[in-house]
């Protein structure tokens, strides 16, 4: 089983996530709010990010990352990582990339939607 993260908007798949929990618990913590009552769906916005990007500068210090080690495109292999298996100091070089990939999203078009299932 696992834990699987979708962000939409208008009903289509802007960008998805497999088994990255602590990514997914940042988020939970910086949740624009539900988007309907008695579901798990929430938003996500600039603030919500803003939550994500705590997470990520503090892992990187707690891993000795500098910010130039972060990658600023995600690449195809990206995709078929699996996050459970991968240090977690691998995936954080990965995040920012995430992040502002999410946030010109957001700028552009307004808050998107997190729909999960585990």
């Amino acid at each position: 089983m696992g834990l699987d993260i979708g962000f939409y908007r208008d009903g289509e798949e802007v960008f998805y996530l497999r088994n990255h929990d602590d990514f997914f618990e940042a988020l939970v913590n910086g949740s624009g709010g539900d988007v309907y009552e008695d579901y798990s769906d929430f938003y996500v916005t600039l603030d919500t990010l803003a939550v994500v990007e705590g997470m990520i500068e503090d892992g990187f210090i707690d891993c000795g990352l500098s910010p130039d080690e972060a990658l600023a495109d995600i690449p195809d292999a990206f995709h078929g990582l699996d996050a459970r298996g991968t240090e977690w100091k691998e995936l954080l070089r990965y995040y920012p990339a995430i992040v502002a990939f999410l946030a010109e999203d957001i700028s552009a078009n307004g808050p998107l939607i997190c729909g999960w299932s585990a």
